[in-house]
């Protein structure tokens, strides 16, 4: 059984568990370590902890291979890797680097599904028209997947943030049984985005689902104000809540799943002086849930926040 969830434990404590598959901490400044991943976003929640990932009842073995970090049980397999990359560094280039090599340890892995991409970049917005990071970013990523014979319907569950010191971190979630991906009726597949936003679109899938055991689990990436293909509601952190909000509701209608579903939610916050409104309205939203807020610059420059969820059914 899969659980996601905030600990306020020591890293040693956490990793000492035999079936914790990812320990992660969020800092704007610390460097990722062997089996400690650690996200460039800061979180700005009042008590500050590690993120955990645990497949209870499951021995979990560890590893290092190249520059991925892996943790892998039975049926899942979490994969950490980190590259310098500075503002007005060769993005494109890095992120194709990057995913190559990700993608080749999957393959070789016996978990060779992909489920869930989390990609967290330096300075997403900086840089105007084509040259802007998150942009490059994209062209890297869809490069790699056309050089692993990757398509459109494989593309994962995924979510880009961008942080604001250098170096490029992904983490990566797969499995050996296949998922299933899911696309959101009111908003145009990323992957089929018009040219305005970049000479390639997003690779990635709305949502994924995949049975574990006797578990049925829906990852949601990370989702905004988005109709269509047009952010709405541009400046307004309030009515751009609501709209993300009713596109994750969409989804989880797609996916077959209902609000009490959602175990977990991840904020990603452009300014944290928004945090005690945001927070108030995502608890009015999903009060059954857990949220971790971070402060996170957004895809898009004309969106204040994204949320991603984590959800489980039996």
């Amino acid at each position: 059984m899969l659980s996601n969830f905030l600990s306020t434990a020591t890293a040693e404590q956490l990793i000492a568990e035999p079936d914790a598959l990812s320990v992660t901490q969020f800092s704007g400044a610390a460097t990722p370590a062997p089996s400690i991943p650690c996200s460039r976003v800061a979180q700005i929640t009042e008590q500050a902890g590690f993120e955990v990932w645990k497949e209870a009842d499951g021995i979990v073995e560890r590893g290092m291979s190249g520059n991925c970090i892996w943790s892998r049980s039975e049926h899942l397999q979490f994969i950490a890797y980190s590259l310098p990359l500075g503002r007005s560094g060769d993005f494109e280039k890095t992120t194709k680097v990057a995913y190559d090599e990700i993608l080749s340890f999957i393959e070789k892995s016996p978990h060779v599904e992909l489920v869930r991409f989390w990609n967290y970049i330096p300075h997403i917005n900086h840089g105007s028209g084509d040259q802007e990071n998150y942009k490059r970013f994209c062209s890297g990523r869809l490069a790699a997947f056309t050089q692993h014979d990757l398509q459109d319907q494989h593309f994962p569950a995924a979510s880009a943030v961008g942080h604001y010191i250098d170096g490029i971190t992904i983490y990566a979630l797969t499995a050996s049984s296949k998922p299933t991906y899911h696309a959101n009726p009111r908003q145009v597949d990323a992957f089929s985005y018009p040219r305005q936003y970049g000479p390639s679109s997003p690779s990635f899938a709305r949502a994924c689902t995949i049975d574990l055991a006797d578990q049925h689990l829906c990852f949601i990436s990370g989702t905004a104000s988005i109709l269509g293909h047009d952010s709405v509601h541009q400046g307004d952190l309030r009515l751009q809540l609501y709209t993300t909000n009713d596109n994750i509701l969409y989804l989880l209608q797609e996916t077959g799943f209902h609000t009490d579903s959602i175990q977990t939610l991840r904020v990603y916050l452009r300014d944290p002086n928004d945090y005690h409104e945001c927070k108030s309205i995502v608890e009015e939203l999903y009060p059954n849930a857990n949220a971790i807020f971070t402060h996170a610059d957004i895809c898009r420059a004309d969106l204040l926040v994204e949320i991603e969820c984590f959800c489980t059914s039996a």
